[in-house]
């Protein structure tokens, strides 16, 4: 037989072009106040609380009432990915890579909107006239580590923490954002696995979707970067109601794909996104250590 028949050994190409595992799309983002915006940065006015005052008399002066006025700024940050296809290797590539190119971008960016929400959740947000005073989350809203996981008790302690500052709106929502390492531990506490206390059966389903009024979302590491930060053994995870965080809105994520002459008509495919977030009120938001091992 010749030694040269390997040549016309039969090869076999899988059709398509499969995704790496990955995050496709953002998961916060429907868990959060979203908000168009039209400028570099953007500013929303609030207003506080005031007390009323009994009328101790007939036909008295009206009184009057400092109403306090605050403002919260945010900032958009422009995200952009990029990548250039050559015409050959279009020819000599089996299954075009220019769709595969626009979802990986997309989703991208998608995590970005998740990071941008977590930063913005539990890092510094501005306010003041100009929105440059700076305004950090303040020690009373930060559950610690204590040494242990993701807790009941911390979760409690989370809900207590919006009730005593009347935090939740009617029609408000509550969310935690948290690893599958914090819902792997959690999933192991009694009442959450007791059909006494939980409607959702958890060792059957695999995970669990809501409980004691919030729903869960899970963020897992990037090869991008972490979405929820983690320092030394110590995750941040984050408690927080919908009206709580903002994300501000320049220009949605958008691809683009594009012969580019400059470039000897190679094929560029395009994807970009305007956006940034904030804190709306310290008040909304709880920060939840947990020791992650």
């Amino acid at each position: 037989m010749s030694v040269e028949i390997t040549t016309a050994f039969r090869q076999e190409y899988k059709s398509g072009i499969e995704m790496l595992v990955q995050q496709m799309s953002s998961r916060m983002r429907g868990a959060v106040r979203e908000e168009a915006i039209s400028a570099k940065r953007a500013f929303f006015d609030q207003i506080g609380a005031v007390a009323a005052t009994e009328a101790t008399e007939r036909h008295g002066d009206t009184q009057y009432v400092d109403t306090p006025h605050k403002r919260r700024s945010v900032s958009a940050k422009t995200y952009r990915v990029a990548d250039l296809i050559d015409v050959p290797d279009l020819i000599r590539t089996l299954n075009d890579p220019t769709n595969a190119y626009s979802q990986a971008f997309a989703a991208a960016l998608n995590r970005g909107i998740d990071r941008e929400i977590a930063t913005a959740a539990l890092g510094t947000a501005y306010t003041g006239e100009t929105g440059t005073v700076a305004v950090t989350l303040p020690s009373a809203q930060v559950i610690a580590a204590g040494g242990t996981g993701f807790t009941l008790a911390k979760l409690r302690g989370a809900m207590k923490k919006f009730k005593a500052a009347n935090a939740v709106a009617p029609g408000d929502e509550l969310y935690v954002a948290w690893t599958s390492a914090q819902e792997d531990e959690f999933m192991d506490t009694a009442e959450v696995k007791s059909v006494d206390y939980n409607v959702q059966r958890v060792l059957v389903s695999g995970g669990i979707d809501g409980f004691y009024g919030f729903r869960f979302i899970r963020l897992e590491d990037a090869a991008d970067g972490a979405l929820l930060p983690k320092s030394g053994a110590t995750r941040s995870c984050i408690a927080w109601c919908k009206s709580g965080l903002l994300l501000a809105l320049g220009q949605d994520v958008t691809a683009k794909i594009d012969p580019l002459p400059a470039k000897n008509y190679s094929v560029q495919v395009f994807a970009s996104m305007d956006i940034g977030a904030t804190r709306m009120q310290e008040d909304k938001v709880v920060r939840i250590d947990c020791v992650e091992s």
